[in-house]
């Protein structure tokens, strides 16, 4: 496979917000799915957790997330999907990917990281020279991107799908940020030690295979605490970046979740898996608040 640098997933990539967590293929749709019901008197809200790159053999999707859906009247994603197709979008993503004083990456890292970085790329078919005014969050996004792409993994994950579905069927849709929002909280990795960023990337895209096979059952089983070992383990040397890119989010986003009670319509919030379970996910915090949580069945 030859890559090809900003290709049409370069945009999606860009919701991830560092919670890079994706799918692989698994025949049986009968397991409980990450996908709740929350609830407070007669008012109700479901909330499924997603993954945003998924292969073809990935659908259908199970059934508690249709269920959720043909429930709603609201569908609510993490930030407006379509302003992400626009050129402008795309201008904003490069400002935020690529050096803007002049450097290179052979200014940025010590010489035994680029030597590295440049053994990777040519492993891939990666075409160093282009990647030399790229920073370390863009080349750490794109040689992801890139792992995932040979693996078969498109721009048809679960929160498109339901996008599509939603827009057929008339439905209302909100979010939560806008995808300028969205470019200011990854800029949070652009602060790390570039060689920092740049190894530790390299040795998790090293686990790739295993890290894709335990994310991909506990998110399909709805498997929380299995999901907070597994996906979350990868911020364990970035806690500053897990404050960024998870907590102080999920915090924003549930001032709006408890406005959504008592308004006269069902929501149905997808949003990235990783920010339901553990000590700030959101479900963690509807149900510290008194609101009853359970799992739809499949």
């Amino acid at each position: 496979m030859r890559f090809k640098l900003f290709n049409p997933d370069t945009r999606r990539i860009l919701t991830l917000l560092g919670t890079l967590v994706f799918g692989c293929s698994l025949a049986s749709a009968a397991f409980a799915a990450p996908v709740y019901k929350v609830s407070k008197g007669d008012d109700t809200i479901y909330i499924g957790g997603t993954f945003h790159l998924l292969t073809p053999d990935d659908y259908p999707l199970p059934k508690a997330f249709d269920t959720a859906f043909a429930a709603s009247d609201e569908v609510y994603f993490e930030t407006d999907m379509a302003a992400m197709e626009k050129p402008e979008f795309m201008q904003q993503s490069m400002q935020v990917m690529m050096f803007q004083d002049g450097s290179t990456l052979e200014d940025a890292l010590d010489a035994k990281t680029y030597e590295r970085l440049q053994a990777h790329f040519a492993s891939r078919g990666i075409p160093g020279d282009m990647m030399m005014q790229m920073n370390p969050l863009g080349v750490m996004l794109t040689i992801t991107i890139a792992e995932y792409q040979m693996r078969g993994f498109t721009a048809e994950g679960v929160d498109k799908h339901f996008l599509t579905k939603a827009t057929e069927a008339n439905k209302s849709l909100g979010w939560f940020e806008t995808p300028s929002e969205q470019l200011g909280f990854l800029s949070v990795l652009n602060s790390d030690e570039p060689n920092k960023l740049i190894n530790y990337t390299l040795d998790e895209l090293g686990k790739i295979d295993k890290m894709i096979s335990d994310l991909h059952s506990s998110w399909r089983n709805g498997d929380m605490e299995k999901l907070v070992e597994v996906g979350l383990e990868g911020f364990r040397d970035y806690p500053e970046v897990s404050k960024v890119l998870l907590t102080q989010r999920n915090n924003a986003w549930m001032k709006k979740i408890k406005t959504m009670f008592g308004d006269g319509d069902t929501e149905y919030i997808l949003v990235g898996a990783l920010h339901l379970p553990g000590e700030d996910g959101l479900l963690t915090q509807l149900a510290g608040l008194g609101y009853k949580v359970e799992q739809v069945k499949p």
